[in-house]
């Protein structure tokens, strides 16, 4: 495997992730609400990603950096202080999101109704975990 590309970043900066991904999500969620399910998927994988990196700054001190988002996920399974069967959870969850990003934001095809659903509730669930996960 490549190195992961990463930047260093203050622990304590994990607050602005965590904002960062709780805004998303609620953005997610207005657009899902009115029926904008582009809108809605691509918040959620960002509320997604922003979740992720409040984790990765809290307990590495390090977000990822690089060209692909398959990089957060990486480097999310080097965070040693979280239980393995969680960590798993999250990994797949995150994954399901991240799997979507490329066609929501780039491809011709639009989100359908069912897979904006499905993210928005991933990237619920996720936030959920991270938030049980991180000073309060």
């Amino acid at each position: 495997m490549a190195k992961l590309k990463t930047r260093r970043v203050e622990r304590s900066l994990y607050v602005n992730y965590l904002k960062r991904a709780k805004e998303c999500l609620t953005a997610a969620r207005r657009s899902f609400d009115a029926r904008e399910w582009n809108a809605s998927a691509i918040n959620s994988i960002h509320s997604a990603i922003a979740a992720i990196d409040a984790l990765c700054v809290f307990f590495l001190g390090q977000r990822h950096a690089g060209e692909s988002h398959d990089g957060v996920v990486e480097l999310f399974r080097t965070i040693k202080e979280l239980d393995r069967k969680d960590l798993n959870n999250i990994v797949n969850r995150t994954s399901r999101i991240l799997g979507i990003k490329n066609m929501a934001e780039y491809e011709e095809r639009l989100v359908y109704s069912s897979e904006a659903e499905k993210a928005l509730k991933d990237a619920e669930r996720l936030l959920r975990f991270v938030k049980t996960k991180l000073p309060k």
